[in-house]
């Protein structure tokens, strides 16, 4: 924009000057030959002569009446006129609960927090913030800056492709988008450590040259990376139910393993309690030190398999029975069985001296509650003993 304007000036006599509507705001001008006082200018231009010279400043007296308040100077240039309002944080989240003062994320954010999103204590590397845009237009632009420090010495900026840190040195056009952008997606703030205090503060850019001062800093902290997992021996009502080691579950009674008869089903089945907020997830795997159920009496063993125990003479294995998690929110993730162990009636996965998956939970889980149930089949000419056993090791995988 050019402010640039140009003066006409008629002399009426040897000390009189007209002046087209221009006043300095009751500043005086002096000359050995005259002295005006209140000159009133909308234009910005040096007027010069023999007898004078005089510069005038375009607008003074011009500021952005949308940057007012205690936390902000008035600036009487006139680009600033053209500057949008500095904007603030209006929300930075990583572990509250029970309530947000976020307003645009998921239904379930302003009532439940960002517990509810990233599950356990809430987000260990990412965070959700909104712009208070103090009014200005939709189509202007903002940029995010990010510090460890409070930006002592430790400022970076979010990359609005990655949402995630990136070096003033990378800094550039394309990390300004729009509130509606930048609010868009649940989580705008990817790759964060975890147990760190983070500040943030934001710029706007509404055409060229008019990028705004830094606004005020909003702070927020990131959650410890955390899981749990938890084994119980229990029958089938036993959702609720908790236990303590050693885990031991045996075919007796009705039962009973028996040569050349039908597939059994153990009463108790292993139960599992699972949570995680890694974004990945997590995986449930387990390996059996034999393969089968082993007698070292006789040094036989009833191999496991993957498969319908009631098409075959004999086998060993495992069916998911019971998968419970939490559905609060639309961000956390659910827990399927694998295919091979998610059969019905007699089909079974095997238990193999591989390391074999079992369940999977494919983003954060709250809740997550499962069981197995173990089932198996001699054949006719099995020998009768009652050492046939397995160890069956589980292990609990997060994926972060």
């Amino acid at each position: 924009m050019n402010n640039k304007t140009v003066l006409t000036i008629t002399w009426i006599c040897i000390f009189t000057i007209l002046f087209p509507v221009f006043s300095t705001l009751a500043e005086e001008l002096d000359s050995t030959n005259y002295k005006l006082v209140g000159v009133t200018t909308q234009g910005g231009d040096s007027v010069e002569s023999t007898n004078y010279s005089s510069l005038l400043t375009l607008n003074e007296t011009l500021t952005d009446p949308t940057t007012y308040s205690t936390n902000y100077k008035s600036l009487s240039d006139p680009v600033y006129a053209f500057r949008p309002a500095v904007p603030e944080v209006s929300c930075f989240e990583t572990t509250t609960s029970g309530t947000s003062n976020c307003t645009t994320g998921p239904v379930e954010l302003p009532a439940g927090g960002m517990v509810v999103l990233c599950g356990g204590n809430g987000c260990y590397n990412r965070a959700r913030f909104e712009i208070d845009t103090n009014d200005n237009p939709t189509d202007t632009l903002y940029a995010i800056q990010i510090s460890t420090d409070n930006f002592v010495s430790d400022t970076n900026y979010i990359d609005a492709a990655t949402y995630e840190m990136e070096p003033y040195s990378a800094h550039n056009i394309n990390d300004f988008r729009t509130q509606t952008q930048w609010e868009t997606d649940t989580f705008n703030i990817l790759g964060l450590a975890s147990s760190t205090q983070y500040y943030i503060r934001i710029i706007a850019l509404h055409g060229d040259l008019t990028q705004t001062e830094e606004g005020p800093s909003d702070t927020a902290t990131t959650t410890e990376a955390a899981s749990s997992f938890d084994i119980d021996i229990a029958i089938e009502s036993g959702t609720s139910t908790e236990t303590s080691p050693p885990y031991t579950i045996s075919f007796t009674g009705s039962t009973s393993l028996l040569a050349g008869a039908g597939t059994v089903t153990a009463d108790d089945l292993v139960w599992f309690d699972a949570e995680t907020n890694g974004v990945g997830g997590f995986a449930v795997v387990q390996q059996g030190a034999n393969g089968g159920l082993y007698s070292a009496t006789h040094s036989v063993q009833i191999d496991s398999i993957t498969g319908n125990l009631d098409t075959t003479s004999e086998g060993f294995g495992l069916q998911s029975y019971y998968i419970a998690n939490s559905n609060a929110s639309s961000e956390l993730g659910d827990v399927t069985a694998m295919t091979n162990y998610a059969g019905s009636i007699s089909n079974v996965g095997i238990v193999d001296t591989d390391w074999n998956k079992v369940y999977d939970g494919d983003g954060a889980i709250v809740d997550g509650r499962m069981a197995l149930y173990l089932k198996a089949r001699a054949a006719a000419d099995k020998q009768g003993a009652t050492d046939y056993n397995e160890t069956i090791t589980f292990i609990f995988v997060p994926r972060y």
